[in-house]
């Protein structure tokens, strides 16, 4: 081999193997990659248990967590914003790899620049008193929104990691000591708080939810229903009270102490002492949590607070300040009733003037019991009793005491509304009248509370039982049919036979056969018209009525049979029909009457036109 072809091939080597100990150098490997993916600062969430912060320039700050509960321990002893800590948590675990640097890459100058030898933030990671891992956060990157990082790890103690990464990690640990504290005075979810009590000068208030549907009562100083919007709204301004402000406690004084010279029945006046009890997560202990406020001067948005699980004397903001230092009716529900009617199934109207009403539901329908027979009820009608009972908001608390329900007519009630529900649990209102009948009232018959309520309320309330009765006059299916006839005044009947064997009509007028120009569509309409005929209401006073259906100006026949057949017996429904005001054809209502019975209802005039509508063919 000649010489020239031997360095030639040398110089090949030596290239070859700067080109491979620089691709290993500079090139990540596979391991590496790996590591890229899964980001430079690794650990296991659930073993910490601390973070020590210590930033160039500033004071440094330690979390510790107790339980569920982490905790400010350096510089002061309070609650840490656990959402902060829950943002650090998931910051750490986000820091993107851009690649690894080494400190031979840089000379004296540069590597400075990085500031890793004296970094920004210096953030330890601790299980216990264990190191877990140290962070050192350097300067900014000439990549936009990359940092200079460095790791040391607890079971690595020769070897310490450099990179630069995309983080926003500074955003979070530049903010100062007391930004880590918890701005709410009071973290409980609103749906966990099981009860609260208000003690203020006036007296005692007691607040308990009964269900998870967020219904409240009034236990103390009185027993009644509380009002959803009004506790929530406390409840609201208490779960979100806002620390601006505070000022550790000294030497074991009262945090809550007065000013010099305040007297006693002074510092009644200006406090409120609040007990929050909730239910306890799964595995927790619940502890009733107890805050103390001064009572701010008037219009003021802040003031002076303390916490039984807190330490610091507070100054904490709110809008709604004030509303804290509630009286009973504030929190008391001003409607009527609460009332599901998805769940309701009987209904009981008892009134000093009229028959019992009783109304039952089955199979999702409502029906009346009415003259010892069960007929079908007014749907409606129910369903705007219950939206008139739960829409009415009381006037006022009328009294407290049942000691003398004749002032309110409370004692001898001229109504009495019984609810009972699908387990057949019932209530009773009661409803009186003063003596004058100026002034109405209510009582629930199991407390003691009257209210004031508005006279609108009570036609909600019908007392007559036909007012109750569905108002679906005539049902019948086109099958059945075999008759109509028409008789308007005294002009001779229109008679429309029916053949449902062959679904044909067939027509008459003054012994006149009309049968070629009835237009089937148009008779078919008439026939769907009575079968499913409504009308507007029923009298409870049929005296003037029946006068006037002596002679009708509309008289309906419909003959029905057996349904599908055109052979058997039939029977005849006779429908009457005469305005509300004798003379007067075009007035707006009519009077009606089926087959002589004793209910009479109202039907407007358009509706009757509409049945009037001709069934000819056009010519």
């Amino acid at each position: 081999m000649h010489l020239r072809t031997t360095v030639l091939l040398l110089l090949l080597a030596v290239g070859l193997g700067a080109v491979i100990l620089g691709i290993e150098r500079y090139l990540p490997s596979t391991r590496e990659l790996q590591e890229m993916k899964r980001g430079p600062v690794k650990f296991n969430k659930s073993e910490i248990t601390q973070f020590e912060i210590d930033s160039s320039g500033g004071d440094g700050v330690t979390l510790a967590s107790e339980g569920k509960t982490w905790w400010v321990r350096r510089p002061f002893n309070d609650h840490a914003d656990s959402e902060k800590v829950s943002k650090l948590f998931t910051e750490l675990q986000a820091i993107g790899w851009i690649e690894r640097v080494h400190r031979d890459e840089f000379d004296s100058a540069g590597w400075a620049k990085t500031a890793l030898d004296q970094p920004r933030h210096k953030l330890r990671l601790m299980a216990g008193s264990k190191e877990v891992l140290e962070i050192w956060l350097g300067a900014p990157s000439a990549l936009e929104g990359s940092h200079y990082l460095g790791v040391q790890k607890s079971n690595d103690t020769d070897k310490e990691a450099y990179y630069v990464v995309k983080t926003t990690l500074p955003e979070l640990l530049n903010p100062a000591p007391k930004d880590w504290r918890d701005n709410k005075l009071v973290r409980v979810p609103a749906e966990n708080v099981t009860g609260v009590k208000l003690v203020q000068e006036g007296g005692q208030i007691e607040l308990q939810r009964v269900n998870k549907d967020g219904d409240w009562i009034l236990v103390k100083p009185l027993q009644t229903r509380g009002s959803k919007e009004r506790i929530g709204e406390l409840l609201s301004t208490l779960l979100n009270l806002e620390i601006k402000d505070a000022v550790e406690a000294s030497g074991g004084a009262s945090p809550a102490a007065p000013e010099p010279g305040t007297s006693n029945a002074d510092l009644n006046a200006q406090t409120l002492k609040v007990t929050i009890t909730s239910a306890a997560a799964e595995g927790e202990e619940s502890k009733p949590v107890e805050i103390t406020l001064t009572k701010p001067l008037a219009d003021a948005m802040e003031t002076k607070a303390t916490s039984s699980h807190r330490r610091p004397v507070f100054t904490v903001v709110s809008k709604s300040l004030k509303d804290l230092w509630a009286q009973p009716n504030d929190l008391r529900d001003r409607m009527l009733t609460r009332i599901d009617e998805e769940k309701m199934a009987g209904i009981r109207i008892d009134s000093v003037i009229f028959p019992t009403v009783v109304l039952a539901k089955k199979s999702g329908s409502w029906f009346l019991l009415r003259n010892e027979r069960v007929e079908p009820a007014n749907g409606d009608r129910v369903s705007r009793l219950f939206e008139a009972l739960n829409s009415h908001a009381v006037r006022s608390y009328a009294s407290d005491s049942a000691a003398n329900l004749s002032l309110y007519g409370l004692d001898k009630p001229f109504l009495t509304l019984t609810l009972a529900d699908e387990q057949a649990r019932s209530f009773k209102i009661l409803f009186g009248a003063n003596a004058e009948r100026t002034e109405f009232f209510a009582k629930y018959e199991t407390e003691p509370s009257v209210y004031q309520i508005d006279a609108s309320l009570l036609p909600s309330i019908p007392q007559e039982g036909i007012k109750w009765k569905g108002l679906g006059v005539l049902r019948f299916t086109q099958f059945a049919l075999r008759r109509i006839s028409l008789s308007l005044g005294s002009n001779p009947p229109l008679i429309l036979n029916y053949d449902p064997a062959t679904a044909q009509w067939t027509g008459e007028r003054a012994q006149r056969d009309i049968t070629p120009q009835i237009d089937r569509v148009k008779a078919d309409r008439l026939a769907g018209l009575l079968a499913r005929m409504n009308v507007q209401d029923w009298s409870a006073d049929a005296t003037n009525a029946i006068t006037a259906l002596q002679k009708p100006a509309l008289r309906i026949v419909v003959t029905l049979g057996e349904p599908g057949t055109n052979t058997g017996p039939t029977r005849d429904i006779t429908l009457n029909f005469a305005p509300t005001q004798e003379g007067m054809e075009s007035t707006a209502l009519y009077f009606g009457q089926v087959d002589n019975g004793p209910d009479v209802f109202y039907i407007t005039r358009t509706a009757l036109l509409e049945v009037l509508q001709p069934v000819f063919k056009e010519e």
